[in-house]
């Protein structure tokens, strides 16, 4: 005969594993079954996105866990991204076929031995063997070599970034980068970059990484006279220049709105420049309600101008670590206290492959590199203008801010990232055939610069 306690145990038990079971799915699936918890949205989720997870595996600064759940660790330790192909180490492979026949400078690639016995990388200061400017003892060649100015990160900070990143040499190759690698992309074009103060930052790293194939004697950023209109905050603040040897060029346009970009920079390219020049770009810091619209204005004149600028390039908009879940400014006076996104690294982490991931849904635009680079990168890759996107690398340098704020980075950090990004993009622009568009420039003759 059956026992009937023994019949309710088993039926508890029963009842007990199907609420667990529904529990879990509930968590795991939402409250309707279809949307999956926690949220793990990759960045290749973005069709339009230029993702460099699988060419710029770079493990910076601190490590951003991959379980919610684990406790934070307050030294600085590297990310490690998994990728099952090095696509940079092709790139890099390919450049060196011209760069090391070709370059004027003799930069002898360095591995992990000569690294790791304390070999300074090229993209962090490292000089040529036949160099002149790594002798000169003015401040700016100093600032160059990561050896002292206002901007430069600390010993502390240079050491943990090199050694993160030499964790990852079997997948990242910007290490082992060099100007001879670069210098095929530059020779015989002016590189113009233009936007706000870290886009100046940006500029300051690829000067630096490039200041051997300086033209003697040396003029460090020698301005263009502007007239009084262009100099206002919705006009070109100033152009500065650097000329390199083999009829090349740097300068930097100092214009930090959309406004200014739209109204002043690109007519002032359209006459000033080549189509065969490089116009490196980006305003996204300086957001307000209308940057959609400021966007779609922007590119608007990229497509009527085409045969006029010189080849387009976006750079993607780099992270600000204020003490808000976003990173976002909402106002006050410096110094600020910087924060990691997302409020810390149990809610938002890289995956294996280097993605960022979050469980919040608040957080999600994060994945995307945030509000301004979701928009800028689907608007502009849609006219084939090539992104740097290294929004990712970026993320978990929030120690490496300098000036009391939260937005603009010591040197070498993410600013020297930036410039490896765009190598990259190069390298992929260059593969690409000869078509009508944005995405390579004309030959057609151009008009004199200045």
């Amino acid at each position: 005969m059956p026992d009937p306690m023994r019949n309710r145990s088993c039926l508890a038990v029963i009842c007990l594993g199907l609420t667990v079971l529904g529990a879990v799915a509930f968590f795991t699936l939402g409250s309707n079954g279809t949307q999956p918890r926690p949220v793990a949205v990759a960045l290749q989720a973005l069709p339009s996105r230029i993702s460099l997870e699988n060419k710029l595996s770079t493990s910076t600064g601190r490590s951003i866990s991959s379980s919610k759940s684990g406790s934070e660790d307050n030294s600085l330790q590297p990310s490690s991204p998994r990728n099952s192909e090095d696509v940079s180490q092709h790139l890099l492979q390919n450049a060196r076929l011209t760069s090391d026949t070709a370059c004027p400078m003799q930069y002898p690639r360095l591995d992990a031995q000569q690294l790791k016995a304390g070999h300074k990388p090229y993209i962090y200061g490292g000089h040529a063997e036949n160099c002149t400017m790594c002798k000169e003892t003015d401040e700016q060649s100093k600032f160059c070599r990561k050896e002292a100015g206002a901007h430069a990160c600390s010993k502390d900070l240079q050491d943990a970034l090199l050694n993160g990143q030499l964790n990852e040499m079997e997948r990242s190759d910007i290490l082992t980068f060099t100007p001879c690698d670069m210098w095929p992309h530059f020779l015989g074009r002016t590189i113009w970059v233009s936007g706000d103060g870290t886009m100046e930052d940006t500029f300051k790293a690829l000067e630096c990484f490039m200041y051997e194939f300086l033209a003697k004697p040396v003029e460090w950023r020698k301005p263009i006279k502007l007239n009084a209109a262009q100099r206002n905050r919705l006009g070109i603040l100033r152009v500065e220049c650097l000329n390199f040897i083999e009829d090349t060029r740097m300068c930097y346009i100092r214009c930090d709105v959309a406004q200014c970009q739209l109204n002043h920079v690109l007519p002032f390219l359209a006459i000033s420049s080549k189509t065969t020049d490089l116009y490196m770009v980006n305003f996204g810091l300086q957001f307000d309600p209308n940057y959609i619209n400021q966007l779609s204005d922007f590119v608007g004149q990229l497509k009527l101008q085409q045969h006029k600028l010189p080849q387009v390039v976006w750079k993607d908009t780099v992270p600000t670590h204020y003490s808000s879940p976003l990173g976002d400014f909402y106002g006050g006076n410096p110094p600020f206290t910087c924060s990691p996104l997302g409020g810390g690294y149990k809610n938002l982490w890289h995956s294996p492959e280097g993605h960022l991931e979050t469980w919040d849904p608040a957080l999600s635009s994060l994945l995307f590199g945030g509000t301004r680079n979701h928009a800028s990168t689907q608007m502009l890759q849609a006219v084939s203008v090539p992104v740097i996107s290294v929004y990712n690398q970026t993320v978990p340098l929030w120690q490496y801010h300098r000036d009391g704020d939260c937005t603009h980075y010591c040197l070498p950090s993410a600013p020297e990232i930036g410039v490896y990004g765009l190598f990259v993009t190069l390298e992929e622009l260059r593969k690409l055939p000869a078509k009508a568009g944005l995405s390579v420039p004309s030959n057609h003759t151009e008009s004199e610069s200045p």
